[in-house]
């Protein structure tokens, strides 16, 4: 699987046509171990269907284009936090997709004080959430 950073990096055009043909199923099982989330929780982060992720899983199937978008999107912040990492960081090691992982799960002042994680069911939610991930990067803590 392409890092997320590269995804994050890639230009729209290779992102939509991967969209369109969707990414394999077994991605989720590589994110689920960058994440440190179970199959579940990921499935519920993402608004997907458990059942239905299993069954691609274990035919070894693609996800369909809104499927792979809701995971595809998650790479994409993840890419997005490795890249601030990358030029920002001081040298320390970070796990970028662990750190974003806990930053979901804290109440957010620019949400109204919800947990980010309670808006990556929705294409509009996953596009604050990169805007207040890349606010960090000018320092703009939100």
């Amino acid at each position: 699987m392409p890092s997320p950073l590269q995804w994050y990096e890639a230009t729209v055009a290779k992102r939509v046509a991967m969209l369109r043909q969707g990414v394999p199923a077994s991605w989720l099982r590589c994110t689920e171990e960058a994440t440190g989330l179970g199959r579940s929780a990921l499935c519920d982060l993402l608004g997907l269907k458990l059942s239905t992720i299993n069954r691609k899983l274990q035919n070894q199937a693609l996800l369909s284009p809104d499927e792979s978008e809701r995971l595809m999107a998650l790479l994409r912040l993840i890419g997005q936090v490795e890249s601030i990492i990358r030029d920002c960081g001081d040298g320390r090691p970070v796990n970028a997709a662990r750190w974003l992982m806990a930053w979901t799960q804290q109440p957010n002042r620019a949400l109204g004080g919800q947990a980010p994680a309670s808006f990556m069911d929705t294409a509009d939610g996953r596009e604050q959430l990169a805007r207040l991930i890349g606010a960090q990067r000018s320092g703009s803590y939100m």
